[in-house]
């Protein structure tokens, strides 16, 4: 009897640290600031990182492609487009980029997001409930730009939301662009 109440007890202890760790795949990367080259979020909940694209006429895309350039001395122009390795995409656009709080709408020239899933739908980031990015850091002596986003995205045929939450990303732009 004791045999069965120790095993008993061992299940129940094995089960219940199960149930309390959270999946690696879960996890994302923590914010930093450092030019690692990382770019993730939860789409819809679920943990998403940038980690290159499967392309079948080749080897895989990078994982993360930017697009910088000063527009003014407190202004930029910032396109980050990522890759992963389920076929969908995620992408924002500052046109008129600051450091701090930039707000995305689905305006021509102004920020905004985008979401393209694995069956090639784009979902654009909405007026009505617009996200934001904000910059945590730009050094550009350094070439590191670092920030955190989040968005709600619209698929424009049948409304379908998408939502994109606790994003952060952290490049070394040297590393990922040529010519500055």
């Amino acid at each position: 009897m004791n045999y069965l109440i120790k095993n008993f007890m061992g299940l129940i202890w094995a089960l219940s640290a199960l149930m309390g760790c959270k999946s690696q795949q879960d996890a994302l990367p923590p914010p930093s600031t450092e030019g690692l080259n990382i770019f993730a979020c939860k789409i819809n909940g679920k943990s998403w990182i940038a980690n290159g694209r499967s392309n079948d006429q080749g080897p895989s895309g990078k994982p993360v492609e930017i697009e910088f350039r000063k527009v003014s001395a407190d202004t930029f122009y910032l396109m980050i487009h990522t890759h992963a390795d389920t076929k969908d995409r995620v992408q924002i656009t500052l046109p008129g980029g600051v450091i701090g709080e930039n707000t995305l709408t689905d305006r021509y020239g102004a920020p905004f997001g985008i979401y393209y899933d694995n069956q090639f739908r784009i979902f654009n980031s909405m007026r009505n409930n617009p996200g934001s990015v904000r910059i945590t850091r730009l050094d550009t002596v350094n070439q590191v730009i670092s920030g955190t986003f989040a968005f709600d995205a619209q698929y424009i045929v049948d409304k379908s939301i998408i939502k994109i939450t606790e994003g952060r990303f952290d490049i070394d732009i040297r590393s990922l662009q040529k010519g500055l």
